[in-house]
């Protein structure tokens, strides 16, 4: 990929659900100004999308690429990509991220990354966090791990640099996240690993 030379892949997150899923009272700590129309904010993609394929430029998925990934490296990466998803979200152990993880490994794999960059709603679960406390003061929260809007700003977790890349350690608590998604796809997809794609600065 170049910024000056004929852009021949594209890697881009469409919006989806983590648009609709955040809301007002959330937008300043997910850094947005504004909550974008699902409907309009598609379109506009699908167009800019269908453009870059009419001017030869290969479209890869974000989301698709990360399930791709996490199929390729089997069953332990992908639990210890949920792990490390899980531990990122505020939830090492206990019967929170018990639960979150049961709940997303009950989805295939697809559905479980569309799951995590949506965002997972409290009522999507269905149990009692033990500590009644806790649960009651944010009981008005809807969410235990929040939605990932600013995925589709695909050029900011990662930057090509020469024969390999930088994996961004992202500054903003809200998207640091972001970037675990890049070093899957890099570790394990058959796509770019083994490779010999050089990682200049990983996201740590």
């Amino acid at each position: 990929m170049s910024e000056i030379g004929k852009l021949k892949t594209v890697m881009l997150k469409r919006p989806n659900v983590e648009v609709e899923n955040f809301t007002p009272d959330m937008m300043e700590r997910l850094l947005f100004d504004d909550i974008p129309y699902l409907p309009i904010a598609q379109q506009e993609h699908d167009n800019f999308a269908e453009t870059l394929r009419q001017n030869g430029t290969e479209v890869l998925y974000l989301e698709q690429l990360s399930a791709e990934a996490l199929d390729d490296g089997g069953e332990e990466v992908k639990l210890n990509f949920l792990e490390q998803m899980l531990a990122e979200s505020g939830y090492v152990a206990g019967v929170t991220h018990d639960a979150l993880k049961e709940y997303l490994l009950s989805l295939d794999t697809q559905a479980m990354v569309n799951k995590i960059m949506g965002g997972v709603r409290k009522n999507e679960l269905d149990f009692v966090p033990a500590d009644l406390v806790s649960a009651a003061e944010e009981d008005d929260y809807p969410f235990f791990m929040d939605p990932m809007p600013n995925l589709y700003f695909t050029r900011d977790p990662a930057a090509s640099i020469g024969d390999g890349l930088s994996i961004n350690h992202m500054t903003f608590a809200a998207r640091q996240r972001e970037s675990l998604f890049m070093e899957t796809i890099i570790k394990y997809h058959h796509r770019f690993a083994n490779k010999g794609l050089n990682v200049w600065r990983d996201r740590n």
